[in-house]
């Protein structure tokens, strides 16, 4: 049995953050594509993974990923339409799924139109189940921080942080005051390794917290893949 383990690392601004993120993908996706043949990973939204997703589009990241062996999910959604400049999938899709050559069933995106957001959440579930099992997990679950310590879309005292019940929920943020849908916390810790990417010196404080372990309810805090959870941050978000 692997031990888990967490790894912190600091880089001096966003884009070297990025592009530590960018070696870890084609690392992890090399080795899983020789293990068993695909590799699958769970994509966030957020200003740092956009920046992520632009550099892997580009060579030399983009020559050095099997596309077409990978299963592109995402972590959480806001229920709004596909089109819309809030959607996470429009933002991966205009970063970085129009530039790379993966095909269209590779990547699980989250309906949200002509659905309910419960019905999303079903829907989501059962589309990951066709790739995603207890024996054979995400290889790679991006995630975010937001600075009072919510991660994907579980905000802290979310009934998804104990759900074991579904992969997927639906969930109303009162503080957005929209729908969205999310891997629940149970799930996200099955995933083999997990990647938080943090920058900016206004997620300083809460990184603080939940890396000394002060905050250990946290959302964030909560999430630790089986393998490896990384953190990687920049110099400005490590309070340096």
């Amino acid at each position: 049995m692997t031990k888990a383990t967490t790894i912190k690392t600091i880089w001096p601004d966003a884009m070297a953050l990025s592009h530590a993120v960018a070696n870890l993908i084609v690392t992890e996706s090399n080795k899983a594509v020789q293990q068993k043949g695909y590799f699958t990973i769970a994509l966030s939204g957020g200003s740092t993974p956009k920046l992520l997703f632009q550099l892997l589009a580009q060579p030399p990241y983009k020559n050095n990923i099997p596309w077409k062996k990978i299963i592109i999910a995402f972590g959480d959604e806001r229920f709004v339409a596909p089109t819309s400049d809030e959607s996470n999938f429009k933002m991966a899709k205009d970063a970085l799924l129009n530039h790379v050559p993966i095909p269209a069933k590779n990547v699980l995106a989250i309906k949200t139109i002509k659905v309910t957001p419960a019905q999303s959440a079903t829907l989501y579930e059962a589309a990951i189940k066709k790739h995603i099992s207890n024996k054979h997990p995400f290889d790679l679950i991006l995630l975010g921080i937001g600075e009072e310590g919510h991660t994907a879309s579980i905000f802290p005292k979310s009934e998804l942080l104990t759900d074991k019940k579904h992969w997927v929920k639906n969930v109303w943020v009162a503080e957005k005051n929209m729908d969205r849908i999310s891997f629940t916390m149970p799930f996200i810790n099955q995933a083999k390794n997990i990647a938080f990417l943090v920058s900016g010196q206004s997620k300083a404080a809460i990184v603080k917290k939940i890396l000394s372990k002060i905050s250990a309810t946290l959302p964030a805090a909560m999430a630790k893949a089986k393998e490896n959870t990384f953190w990687f941050l920049d110099k400005a978000a490590s309070g340096l």
